[in-house]
């Protein structure tokens, strides 16, 4: 059977253009298909309205209505604005030809999403992810951009606010989404203590403990 060619890029950039574009971790991640640090990346907790974009070519990709927490440390959407937009392909390279442990664990062989218009590599994609597409594209900051959505209130009437969206959160249960192939989950019980306190302390409540002695 003849081997599929791998679809190419509409548009290429030139690397030198990018390296001089580009923060270091933005050009690892975009064009040599590296991995940011989970947690304390960019977008992680960034739950506000608008679109993500493609760094590179500015292409957009993700809707914050799809954005939720999985527990993984990047950013998380359940589905992508058009799949026209990107282009997916098997990706072993995290467990390179180790045999038993694909056998053992088939989902590590991942499916990585890169951007059709320009071919920057994105992320990958599980099905691990909440209703109704039962898909996680775990996306790596670095290649994105956040376009704000456009402002439809007056902004001269204070008393008019917007509903703060609520947060979907469904963790991600498949291992095989950081830097060596393998993302080391925290257990479910231990994410979701970590996402409640978390949420409490962006509310500016106390944590339990801190209450109970200041009652006293």
């Amino acid at each position: 059977m003849p081997i599929k060619p791998e679809p190419e890029a509409t548009i290429k950039f030139d690397k030198v253009e990018l390296r001089e574009r580009l923060d270091p971790i933005e050009y690892l991640v975009t064009q040599e298909k590296g991995t940011e640090r989970p947690f304390t990346n960019r977008y992680y907790k960034h739950f506000e309205s608008g679109t993500y974009a493609c760094i590179i070519c500015s292409t957009e990709l993700f809707d914050s209505n799809t954005k939720y927490e999985s527990g993984s440390g990047w950013p998380a959407f359940y589905d992508i604005l058009d799949q026209n937009k990107i282009i997916k392909r098997h990706d072993a390279s995290g467990v390179g030809a180790n045999l038993l442990r694909i056998i053992a664990n088939p989902e590590l062989i991942r499916t990585e999403v890169s951007c059709k218009q320009c071919g920057s590599h994105l992320g990958h994609v599980f099905k691990d992810g909440p209703k109704p597409t039962g898909m996680r594209f775990c996306v790596n900051s670095a290649s994105l951009n956040f376009i704000p959505a456009s402002e439809d209130i007056d902004q001269t009437d204070s008393s008019t606010e917007q509903p703060k969206k609520e947060v979907i959160t469904h963790l991600a249960t498949i291992d095989g989404c950081g830097a060596d192939g393998i993302c080391t989950l925290k257990s479910r019980k231990a994410l979701m203590e970590k996402i409640k306190q978390d949420k409490l302390s962006k509310e500016g409540t106390p944590p339990k403990k801190e209450a109970e002695s200041t009652a006293r």
